[in-house]
């Protein structure tokens, strides 16, 4: 299978879809564990509490419409990795990763704000990528603020990607302080064409309650085997990316390297965004899709085809069952 999005150079969302499909069956056949609707949170921003409420209210589409999310972020991470020169040659084996990675996080394969959330920060880190060697960086680091506005409107604690895109703009393109002030005006933008429509149907007290980041030490705690074994798997996959650093860069042009540099950022700043989540649950690790993802995928494309392979399948045959967990429970207990 992997020598399909290793040879591919397409980025049509197609292949994606059928993968992520693929990945949601056992939800479809009632297989999961994860099939109760989205409840509405105070960890959600204004937009993301209506996704929530609209999940609640439309559980089979709630089901359906994860897997085309995950097709757009596919396209987005192959659109970033190829077009910035991540790795030598063009390649999707970076969207097959991110898939990989949705699949292990526990509670997300229903519709949830995050999915969407994602979607604007991979976007936020493609804008930033284009700063490399650009003489009008600004517009690029406006966007960028714009994407993280977006994003924070769905998960309010994506605000803080801002300290790590704020530092890739100056590893990218040394823009200084002044690329700070750009990302704020982006953010600053949305945040202001929001709460005046707040204000103008009046919900600006709920806007402002429900839209800054709120730090929180609270745990949810699980007893269930396959939500600690996913976030298991997630960890161990977060020090192997961290200990391959040397390994994705050693091939790679300059450009591509700092744009692998990004990437580490996102993933080292996602604790404090989970911090900011008001409340710490295992559904957290959502923040590790887009950096991990993107990162998995890279140390696949540079393995040896047979080992390559036989690490997809683990990861494969690890989210599967995470996803199939309430059928295989039912089995054992008969």
């Amino acid at each position: 299978m992997l020598a399909f999005f290793r040879s591919t150079q397409s980025y049509a969302g197609l292949p994606f879809l059928l993968y992520a499909l693929l990945l949601q069956l056992p939800v479809f056949f009632g297989w999961s564990a994860e099939t109760e609707p989205l409840r509405q949170s105070d960890t959600f921003g204004v937009l993301g509490s209506y996704l929530a409420a609209w999940s609640a209210g439309n559980p089979w589409l709630a089901r359906v419409v994860p897997t085309v999310l995950l097709a757009v972020l596919g396209v987005q991470a192959s659109v970033l990795t190829n077009r910035y020169h991540f790795t030598r040659v063009g390649t999707q084996l970076p969207a097959l990763g991110l898939l990989l990675i949705w699949g292990l996080v526990p509670g997300l394969r229903l519709l949830h704000p995050a999915l969407v959330a994602n979607i604007f920060l991979l976007a936020a880190a493609t804008s930033v990528a284009g700063v490399y060697k650009n003489a009008y960086p600004q517009i690029n680091l406006f966007n960028a603020g714009v994407w993280l506005g977006l994003a924070a409107l769905f998960v309010p604690g994506y605000l803080l990607y801002l300290l790590p895109i704020y530092l890739a703009a100056n590893i990218l393109g040394k823009t200084g302080l002044a690329s700070l002030m750009r990302l704020f005006i982006g953010v600053g933008v949305v945040y202001f064409i929001s709460g005046t429509l707040a204000f103008y149907l009046g919900g600006l007290a709920t806007f402002l309650s429900v839209q800054l980041p709120a730090l929180s030490f609270l745990a949810a705690t699980t007893s269930n085997l396959f939500v600690l074994v996913s976030v298991g798997v997630l960890l161990l996959l977060v020090v192997l990316a961290l200990t391959q650093s040397p390994n994705l860069r050693r091939l790679i042009n300059i450009q591509g390297s700092k744009g692998v540099d990004m990437l580490y950022l996102l993933l080292l700043f996602s604790p404090l965004v989970v911090l900011f989540t008001n409340g710490l649950a295992p559904v957290d690790t959502y923040t590790l899709i887009v950096p991990l993802g993107i990162l998995f995928g890279l140390w696949l494309q540079y393995l040896p085809e047979r080992v390559a392979e036989f690490v997809h399948l683990l990861v494969f045959a690890a989210a599967f069952l995470l996803g199939a967990s309430h059928l295989i429970v039912l089995l054992t207990a008969t």
